[in-house]
């Protein structure tokens, strides 16, 4: 077998994020350990928008050693911000891949009180629910949309990020008219 032979992969994310965040938490991460361990490179990436403008989804593309493919997918595997539904597609076959759930949290940016968008800081609001969800999910990225920012949290309980965020978007004058949906299957 020859060392040199390359084999194109392609991990698709299920997850919404930006290209600034996505090379932020993935491709540096990769970047890294392709030259720490010279398992490959990367050779592009690309982000999914929805019609609204949203992120559905985003991919990277990568050309790795042959005789490294496989304990690179045994590393893949373990790297648990993956979110479930994202897949690896190796010469056009797609094997699942990643265990993270997704709940995305929709901020209403134009039904409340003008007074309550003057008096209060979404960046507080933000800032509560990161620490409601310490330990439990991460926020990975955001969207800012005509009507509404979404925030979008990865962790490994849906039910326990949803029960954790409640109080605050009950409590916080921000949180009213919000919404928050599972995005991973």
């Amino acid at each position: 077998m020859n060392n040199n032979e390359m084999v194109n992969i392609t991990l698709e994310l299920n997850a919404r994020l930006q290209p600034l965040h996505r090379g932020e938490i993935f491709e540096d991460m990769f970047e890294e350990m392709f030259e720490r361990f010279g398992i490959g490179e990367i050779t592009g990436a690309g982000t999914y928008q929805m019609a609204t403008g949203e992120v559905e989804k985003c991919d990277i593309s990568m050309a790795v050693f042959k005789n490294k493919l496989n304990p690179f997918i045994s590393l893949l595997k373990r790297i648990d911000i993956i979110p479930k539904g994202s897949k690896l597609i190796i010469n056009g076959e797609e094997t699942p891949i990643g265990t993270a759930q997704g709940m995305a949290i929709y901020l209403n940016g134009t039904d409340l009180d003008e007074e309550v968008y003057k008096n209060n800081d979404i960046n507080q609001l933000i800032q509560q629910l990161d620490n409601a969800l310490d330990n439990i999910a991460q926020r990975l990225s955001h969207w800012e949309g005509p009507a509404e920012t979404a925030l979008y949290y990865y962790g490994k309980d849906y039910i326990k990020m949803k029960k954790a965020i409640l109080p605050v978007l009950k409590k916080h004058p921000l949180g009213q008219k919000s919404r928050s949906i599972k995005i991973t299957e």
